[in-house]
């Protein structure tokens, strides 16, 4: 059976971020950095998702990700999602338009997460809707065709820059990690602070996670 994702860690850091996330919950391949890490990428069985997690946002890293991707992609696997290492605040013109080019070259969704939020929350946000019943679901296909190759930004609700970087939105998806007994007014106050900021299309999910001590929602802004 097609794992619903592959997540390919490049580097100690993003794969220690990756060790954290429950990959039998999400029906994930979680393939550990190390030696040899393209030849099990060659013999892997490829999910539905792909998500590439690189160590650095230079264009050796790009090139690596984006040959993984085409391996994985001939191994039957879906859209390819590639998260960048987190930068410490929002992007400028320059940088954004660097992302804008690394999706154009890599023909792969490029993800830059804005600290606090780290190469697992873009994980969560894109594939805990996939994988995980929740209070508000979505059309899996809803999900698929965001991940075109485009340039996003990743940003966890409590942050500020989230605010700051709507207004630069096309899509945005809004991944609300709601407990057991959340309400649907949760949901509709996140669907809220989205609409009153931009007029973007907006994707929202409510997966139900017990006993994680993640992020309350993540926001995808795709540029």
């Amino acid at each position: 059976m097609q794992p619903l994702a592959t997540v390919v860690p490049f580097g100690a850091v993003p794969a220690r971020a990756a060790a954290r996330l429950d990959a039998t919950a999400y029906a994930c391949d979680l393939l550990p950095f190390g030696e040899d890490l393209f030849g099990r990428i060659k013999r892997a069985e490829a999910g539905s998702v792909v998500l590439l997690l690189a160590d650095e946002s230079g264009d050796p890293a790009l090139a690596g990700a984006t040959k993984a991707a085409r391996i994985l992609e001939r191994r039957g696997g879906g859209e390819a999602v590639v998260v960048l290492p987190p930068v410490p605040a929002l992007p400028g013109p320059q940088a954004r338009a660097r992302l804008e080019r690394a999706a154009s070259l890599s023909k792969c969704c490029v993800v830059q997460p804005v600290v606090p939020a780290s190469w697992a929350d873009a994980v969560r946000c894109f594939i805990e809707p996939l994988a995980v019943y929740g209070l508000i679901g979505v059309d899996p296909r809803e999900i698929h065709d965001l991940l075109r190759p485009r340039a996003a930004l990743l940003h966890l609700w409590q942050d500020h820059s989230l605010d700051r970087a709507l207004p630069y939105a096309r899509e945005v998806l809004m991944t609300c990690r709601l407990g057991p007994s959340a309400t649907l007014r949760e949901v509709e106050e996140a669907a809220r602070r989205i609409r009153e900021s931009t007029e973007a299309r907006l994707v929202l999910a409510g997966p139900e996670v017990s006993r994680d001590d993640g992020p309350r929602a993540i926001a995808a802004v795709f540029l």
